[in-house]
């Protein structure tokens, strides 16, 4: 192993890493799994998070660091380590950390029961893709290795399959592990699975309610991508929990569950009154764990901290004061779609503020004092708890910092280096806000990597060519320019 000492001595599951070499996991960027999600989160709850500016995080199961290396890209005095047990994919994240210049990332070939004695504490860990995709007896380290490396005041994230929702998913399970238990290699179980749920999508005519929900479901498995079926789908092992379980988990290794790392998850919106007078009666976790039920949720994104980090749970409007908010991908595509929002016309001004300002965040102190003239209500409801409230709804997300994003294309347009990097191979790619972006098109991903600041217009429509040779070609260019500073891909 390149980076670490031998573990030979480890039971490690040689064949679970020969599926990681064999089919990648693609680390997909999301908001939620970004050191600025942990510490928004944290900061609302009244935890003394660590500026993520300068912070220090570590991702287990990083995979191929498409994910952890984007995000090393917007915090260059951040430091970053990840930590993966498949050799290929930890090869690829070096190259693209090398491609692209990012230098504040070491990658480590390690397994999660062997990580280094002197690996120190981080303000941030995210296991992404771990907790219910290895055997028990290696998940049983997983909440340990957190507390053991979480900083006192450090928030970590964990994903996990969930029950009762993946109960429903685990005749599809069921299914494609059957059919392909006598193939070898992960690709070719993987376009067997696919023949087989291609046949089975189809209704029949007599279909009943339960049927069609099952073919729904493998629809849904259908449509996913290699990395999913892979690693998901025909993964072994995959085992889901309930949330009690997991919680109880945390506990042990003296962490407690925090929130979840959607607001909008927690929020038991569309809930029958009745319902919503249950869950009141209920402490938070049980609380979580019943909306489970009412849900059937399948999956879940937590966060968890130390136990003795914090006392209270609950959202203070005031901690949002420092904070910076942006529409929503919600919000702005339904703008784009010219939808308003069902919501008054003060919140309704806000966020009509925000969506002319993106793709800048706009400080919720500036928020403040541009209301003071344009509320629309005589007493309005204070700024903190307005943008809070749209933060629970979805309607808004908001940061802890703002980045350096550019809202047109300069002389030498410059896009994100990551997504400019990703785009030769990948249609999924970051914002520099960890947006998953999905980019078909052939010329503007060719357009997109040529977007390094060393060319002109007149340099970038000869290259790209196609309908940028065309007499209109600059003002076809200037016209994708603006779609991709609109998509929060340009940096200053």
């Amino acid at each position: 192993m390149s980076d670490s000492a031998s573990t030979e001595d480890l039971p490690a599951p040689d064949a679970l890493a020969a599926d990681y070499n064999d089919v990648p996991y693609a680390s997909a960027p999301s908001p939620a799994r970004h050191p600025e999600r942990l510490a928004t989160i944290g900061t609302l709850l009244g935890l003394d998070v660590a500026p993520v500016t300068t912070c220090r995080v570590l991702e287990l199961a990083c995979g191929d660091g498409a994910s952890l290396v984007s995000i090393a890209a917007t915090l260059p005095d951040a430091r970053f380590v990840g930590v993966d047990f498949a050799a290929q994919p930890l090869a690829r994240a070096r190259r693209m950390a090398d491609a692209i210049g990012v230098s504040n990332v070491d990658l480590l070939e390690r397994d999660v029961r062997d990580l280094p004695a002197d690996l120190g504490r981080f303000d941030y860990i995210i296991a992404h893709g771990l907790y219910s995709w290895i055997p028990a007896d290696v998940r049983a380290h997983v909440m340990p290795a957190i507390a053991r490396h979480l900083a006192p005041k450090g928030v970590a994230y964990v994903s996990y399959n969930t029950l009762p929702g993946s109960h429903l998913r685990e005749v599809v399970w069921d299914m494609v592990k059957y059919h392909t238990r006598d193939i070898a290699g992960k690709r070719a179980k993987v376009a067997a699975a696919r023949e087989l749920l291609e046949l089975v999508a189809v209704p029949i005519a007599a279909d009943n309610a339960g049927q069609q929900a099952m073919r729904s479901e493998i629809r849904d498995a259908a449509r996913s991508p290699d990395a999913a079926l892979a690693h998901d789908d025909l993964s072994e092992p995959n085992i889901p929990v309930h949330f009690h379980q997991f919680a109880a988990d945390a506990a042990r290794a003296g962490l407690a569950f925090i929130a979840e790392a959607h607001p909008t998850a927690m929020a038991g919106v569309g809930l029958a009154l009745a319902a919503q007078e249950a869950l009141a009666r209920l402490d938070r976790l049980a609380r979580e764990q019943y909306l489970d039920f009412i849900h059937f949720r399948r999956f879940r994104e937590s966060l968890v901290c130390h136990a003795d980090a914090m006392s209270r749970f609950v959202i203070d409007p005031a901690n949002a004061r420092h904070l910076h908010a942006l529409p929503s991908l919600e919000v702005r595509s339904a703008a784009a779609r010219g939808e308003t929002q069902p919501i008054d016309p003060d919140a309704g001004a806000t966020m009509k503020l925000l969506l002319e300002r993106w793709p800048r965040s706009v400080p919720v102190a500036d928020i403040d004092r541009w209301r003071k003239p344009h509320a629309a209500n005589a007493s309005p409801v204070p700024t903190e708890r307005l943008v809070t409230d749209l933060y629970a709804a979805g309607m808004v997300d908001l940061r802890t910092a703002p980045i350096a994003v550019a809202t047109a294309p300069g002389e030498r347009p410059i896009a994100f280096a990551a997504a400019r990097w990703l785009t030769r191979e990948h249609e999924v790619i970051p914002s520099v806000y960890h947006a998953a972006l999905r980019y078909r098109d052939p010329v503007g991903r060719t357009l997109l990597a040529l977007l390094d600041g060393t060319r002109t217009r007149p340099d970038i429509c000869a290259e790209v060519g196609g309908p940028f040779a065309a007499a209109d070609g600059l003002a076809r260019l200037d016209s994708a320019l603006a779609v991709l500073a609109g998509k929060a891909l340009l940096v200053a």
